[in-house]
């Protein structure tokens, strides 16, 4: 008997076309879009339109920029609201801002008049230079002003050391003022220390504070970001609010009566 003719060869299976970012579902893909950096999804936001999709049932969900700036916004502990804040154009620009606001970009290096303060990246407060300069008269005797925040045990010192009652405080940036400094950590505590001149250290007077004290009246307040002037401060929260203390000479405070707070 004749041979069976061998069978034919079973073609290949077509290779299944690559998967590409956009097929993925759209909560993974913010997840996988979450670690970029703030102004990388700023762009995408901008330039792609692919990323602006959502699935198509009736009540459109948030795009995917969108919804890992949330991602984002959750891992840092921030309490969004329900609606979009009054004179905000869109949720992609309210959390871009709240990223601003949030980033680490304040000042790790700044100084004063006789000073100088460093954050490490560890979050520890480092300062050096001569609290000789901020030498005040206290009932016949001479004290240092604390501009070092050491505690004014050591009037004068030449290498960066660590602000002690700050260790531990993970501090987030530092602002400094002729003769004060501001110090905010990463949990939003905003800290003062140094010449309270003019009611520049925001605690209610005009005394002096060796060491680092935290400011009681924002105790309700989680601060973004703060800045100094040279009697006065600024310290702004993550909802975008801004607090002045400080000299009220002048307007400096940005009320319409004068005086120190």
């Amino acid at each position: 008997a004749a041979a069976a003719p061998p069978a034919a060869a079973t073609p290949p299976a077509a290779a299944a076309p690559p998967r590409l970012l956009l097929d993925l579902p759209l909560d993974v893909l913010a997840l996988v879009l979450s670690p970029l950096p703030p102004n990388e999804l700023a762009n995408l936001g901008r330039v792609s339109r692919a990323f602006h999709r959502g699935p198509p049932p009736q009540q459109p969900p948030p795009p995917a920029v969108e919804l890992a700036l949330r991602l984002r916004a959750e891992e840092r502990g921030e309490a969004l609201p329900a609606h979009l804040p009054p004179g905000e154009r869109s949720w992609l620009q309210h959390l871009l801002a709240l990223e601003e606001l949030g980033d680490g970009s304040g000042a790790v290096v700044d100084g004063g008049a006789f000073f100088s303060c460093f954050v490490s990246p560890e979050g520890e407060l480092l300062t050096c230079g001569d609290d000789h300069a901020g030498l005040l008269e206290v009932d016949g005797a001479e004290r240092p002003s604390g501009l070092l925040g050491q505690g004014g045990g050591e009037p004068q010192v030449w290498v960066p050391t660590p602000v002690k009652p700050l260790q531990g405080a993970c501090v987030h940036a530092v602002a400094c003022g002729e003769q004060h400094t501001l110090a905010l950590t990463a949990a939003g505590a905003v800290y003062s220390f140094g010449g309270g001149r003019r009611g520049a250290l925001g605690h209610g007077g005009t005394s002096d504070v060796l060491s680092p004290r935290r400011i009681d009246g924002l105790a309700s307040v989680r601060a973004a970001s703060v800045a100094a002037g040279a009697y006065h401060s600024l310290v702004v929260s993550r909802d975008g609010a801004r607090s002045g203390e400080m000299r009220g000479d002048a307007g400096r405070c940005g009320k319409t009566q004068r005086g120190d707070r």
